[in-house]
């Protein structure tokens, strides 16, 4: 067995050792790694957690073993759900939930073993490229559910991410109108081969004018904004319509950079502000939806490398977080 720990130091330390896991667990390949924002701030020491840990918790697998069981069979392709076990009261509104890679060691590993709670079978038709965001897209429908978008409602999605480009997607399944900012032509571009009609270049063109060209005058009647270093804040509540809601999302809250804005608009236009870091609840609707295959997710990944350069992966992350539109490490 062979697992990578972040020091909090900028290093990866690598670790061998036989697997030793509880018999109660389920022994699995680790396939495919997603590194995020999250596990860039393990690698770096930004977290007030215990080093080392092993970062990552969006991970593909294949079990190692037969388990009848439990219906699993040795070469199962599975995903590993990354909610340890969630703190949910009566309303569902979830007040702690701990991640792997963040609470515990996660999956930049050759080899894990996980209760079987935390283990999802993904149907043959669903590709591990495709298998490998589910929580991109529990987010995503998180962020969706949050706003409620009514048919032809405006939604202006402000980030270059792949999680507002899923959103971006879930928001055209459910008839409502995306308009996709970014300075990034990368991410326009794969809004627009995935149908999205309206995208802006905020380098290139007055969005606060474009938006209102767009939308007849009226503005956004939701914003989404990805709490990112490259996206530019206020655009939340300069382009939403009185009364509108706006999201302020994350894929994990473990680390959100700092972003200074005016909030004088949100009284005057009487927006209602809401975050959204966590996508548990929707986790298993997610993994439908992977399923259906309402989300195109080509082009996502552009990057590929062994684990055994994870470090220098992590290293030019570090650099640049958006180097990359999806950078994944093959375990």
């Amino acid at each position: 067995m062979r697992l990578f720990a972040a020091t909090g130091n900028k290093d990866l330390k690598l670790i061998e050792g036989e697997n030793s896991a509880s018999n109660e667990l389920i022994k699995l390949k680790v396939s495919l790694v997603y590194p995020t924002l999250a596990d860039l701030s393990v690698f770096e020491g930004k977290l007030s957690i215990n080093y080392p840990r092993v970062p990552c918790r969006m991970a593909t697998a294949v079990v190692s073993d037969d388990y009848p069981e439990f219906g699993l069979k040795l070469g199962s392709r599975v995903l590993i759900n990354p909610y340890i076990t969630p703190v949910v009261d009566e309303e569902e509104n979830y007040s702690d939930v701990d991640v792997y890679g963040i609470a515990e060691d996660g999956f930049l590993r050759d080899f894990v073993a996980m209760p079987i709670d935390n283990i999802i079978p993904f149907p043959e038709e669903v590709k591990e490229d495709e298998a490998i965001f589910a929580d991109t897209v529990a987010v995503a429908l998180k962020i969706i559910n949050e706003i409620k978008p009514e048919k032809g409602d405006y939604i202006a999605l402000i980030g270059g991410s792949l999680l507002m480009n899923v959103t971006a997607q879930l928001a055209l399944y459910y008839q409502a109108i995306p308009i996709v900012i970014s300075a990034d032509e990368r991410y326009l571009k794969l809004a627009e081969d995935a149908g999205v009609y309206y995208t802006i270049n905020e380098r290139q063109e007055d969005v606060i004018r474009k938006v209102s060209l767009i939308t007849g005058g009226r503005m956004a009647d939701h914003t989404v904004q990805h709490a990112l270093d490259n996206v530019t804040p206020g655009f939340a509540y300069s382009l939403a319509a009185r009364g509108a809601d706006c999201i302020i999302a994350a894929l994990n809250s473990a680390y959100i950079p700092r972003q200074e804005v005016d909030i004088g608009l949100v009284a005057r236009k009487n927006l209602t502000v809401k975050g959204v870091s966590c996508g548990v609840t929707e986790y298993n609707s997610a993994v439908n939806v992977l399923a259906q295959k309402i989300v195109n997710f080509q082009g996502f990944i552009d990057k590929r490398v062994p684990l055994s350069e994870s470090q220098k992966l992590f290293e030019e992350l570090c650099e640049s977080s958006s180097l990359y539109v999806g950078a994944v490490i093959e375990a």
